[in-house]
């Protein structure tokens, strides 16, 4: 995402000092690869996982490498099974510096045992068994949504992956150490892990030197420059709880004393966004899929003459006037709803007389594919037509919102359909955000789908984890480029125990360092914030003060 420039003098010189260093590595004791061809470096070493394995499953300390396979039943003692838990690291040691060309890892699906493929395998390695090159990155395959595929393998090959900081002629890396690391569901089952390679060094072999990771940080190209996004829910909630007031919206954009009397700039962008429409109908993945209608009604309500997005303007305005200083304009990003895959009646979007059917059982792939973009084209064309009608004085649109929160299965064209909405909202020379959950399915191809600004939910808040998956969550974000969401709900205010799952992601910013220059996304229920700010209890009016530090700190 980052582009420099360099003069031709530099290119040549560094070009130059390329090309020497890969003949002195030649030179330096590196061998012919055997003419017998790669064998199994892994065979039999040693190795090391960070959380073992279910006692149902367990792991005798060498069947991973032991070079028995399992067969496609999970009864097959050769399976390892891991339980929920953390992502898993195993971490082999060759026991001297090798030529590695090919690392395979074999996995197993059986989903009618709640075992299923990792959704994200990375493979690195390492030289010292602390420093660790990512080597790559391979999510689930499109197998993983049948009910009884194959045993898959996940595979770096030299040859058609590469070597980070090699040339076109490194096909293998030079490392003592490899460690697989896997994100869990519920089970996955693992057997035999190969590394495929060379004794020593030989030619073609090289000392990988991955890029540093880190988060996505705020930035034009990336994020129009929003460091901290609000999350505030516009769609229908019962008590009016989805209708934003002027005076509501005023202490997310400010923070405001015990008073409510602005006194700086907080949140720097606000993302609009519903769940489910009157009717009960879901804007996301689900089995009673919204519809035209209802895609409408929610347009109708975001735009309406004292709706959500002129109260938002409006507040933008006041906040301006009582601080003295504007951040005019302010960022905006809106939600595009999902077209749920069994919705087989969504309505007649291009007035031809015909409903879209998104169902592709009864209308086919092709045809629920085209319905789809076709419903999200006329929503981003609705959806700013009705942005520039209103001409804020306050706002400009920064960009839209995919909501569904992972990839639906391949055979769905779900990939395909983000990628022409990118596609279209680049077109409008905007950007497009997304906040994956954790570990939903192909949340580490974000860049392949076109994504600008993502922000990776630790889902640490809402399940019965401890702060160890915000580490977990820490380093997924930051190995893959993303930033971070905060998750809190209106339970902070009222539960001693939510408040120190908040204390967590907060402690953990500091300790995995997105607690400065990062992307960051906040979900806060409906009002949790609005509630805090407005408390006169000291306990939770702290909870709103320590997010403001939090957020100021990012700047």
């Amino acid at each position: 995402m980052r582009k420099f420039s360099i003069s031709l003098l530099a290119v040549v010189i560094l070009m130059a000092g390329v090309t020497s260093t890969f003949a002195n590595e030649q030179e330096e004791g590196a061998q012919p690869a055997s003419a017998a061809g790669p064998s199994n470096l892994a065979l039999g070493k040693p190795y090391h996982i960070n959380q073992p394995a279910d006692p149902q499953y367990a792991d005798n300390g060498n069947k991973l490498t032991d070079g028995i396979r399992g067969v496609t039943a999970y009864e097959d003692e050769a399976w390892v099974g891991f339980y929920k838990g953390n992502n898993r690291d195993v971490v082999i040691d060759l026991g001297t510096n090798a030529s590695i060309a090919t690392i395979k890892a074999n996995f197993l699906q059986a989903t009618s045992g709640g075992i299923q493929y990792p959704n994200v395998v990375s493979i690195s390695v390492s030289n010292n068994g602390d420093s660790w090159d990512l080597l790559r990155h391979e999510g689930a395959p499109a197998a993983f949504w049948l009910a009884n595929p194959p045993l898959y393998e996940y595979v770096w090959d030299g040859t058609e992956h590469g070597v980070p900081g090699g040339n076109k002629h490194t096909a293998m890396a030079y490392a003592r150490y490899v460690k697989i690391s896997f994100t869990t569901n519920v089970w996955v089952f693992l057997d035999e892990i190969e590394v495929l390679g060379y004794d020593g060094k030989v030619k073609g072999a090289k000392k990988a030197i991955a890029p540093k990771p880190e988060y996505l940080k705020p930035s034009k190209l990336a994020t129009d420059d929003i460091s901290d996004m609000v999350l505030l829910y516009n769609g229908h909630y019962g008590a009016g709880l989805g209708d934003w007031t002027k005076e509501e919206i005023i202490p997310y954009l400010s923070y405001v004393d015990e008073h409510g009397k602005p006194q700086d700039w907080m949140f720097d962008g606000v993302l609009y966004l519903g769940l489910s429409s009157p009717a009960g109908r879901a804007f996301e993945m689900s089995f009673h899929g919204s519809t035209f209608e209802d895609w409408q009604w929610y347009l109708n309500k975001t735009f309406a003459e004292n709706g959500d997005m002129d109260q938002l303007n409006e507040a933008v305005q006041e906040v301006s006037q009582q601080l003295g200083k504007e951040q005019v304009p302010f960022k905006v990003v809106l939600m595009i709803p999902y077209p749920a895959e069994p919705q087989d009646n969504f309505g007649d979007v291009d007035g031809d007389g015909i409903s879209e059917n998104f169902n592709a059982a009864k209308v086919g792939a092709e045809a629920s594919l085209a319905n789809k973009k076709k419903a999200v084209e006329w929503y981003i064309d609705e959806a700013l037509k009705r942005w520039q009608d209103k001409n804020y004085s306050h706002l400009t649109l920064s960009g839209l919102y995919w909501l569904n929160e992972e990839v639906a299965p391949d055979g769905t064209g779900d990939s395909q359909l983000i990628r022409f909405t990118s596609e279209r909202v680049h077109d409008e020379q905007l950007k497009f955000y997304w906040i994956p959950r954790y570990r939903g399915y192909q949340f580490n191809t974000w860049q392949e789908l076109g994504f600008d600004a993502v922000a990776y939910q630790p889902n640490h808040f809402f399940h019965d984890s401890d702060s160890s998956r915000i580490d977990d969550a820490a380093e997924l974000a930051k190995t893959l480029g993303m930033g971070v969401e905060i998750e809190f709900d209106e339970r902070i205010n009222t539960d001693a125990s939510y408040r120190q799952r908040l204390s967590d992601y907060l402690d953990g910013a500091k300790q995995h360092g997105y607690h400065h220059h990062t992307f960051r996304g906040y979900y806060q229920g409906n009002t949790a914030l609005l509630d805090a700010a407005r408390s006169d209890d000291p306990v939770v009016r702290d909870n709103y003060d320590k997010l403001y530090r939090f957020i100021t700190n990012n700047k």
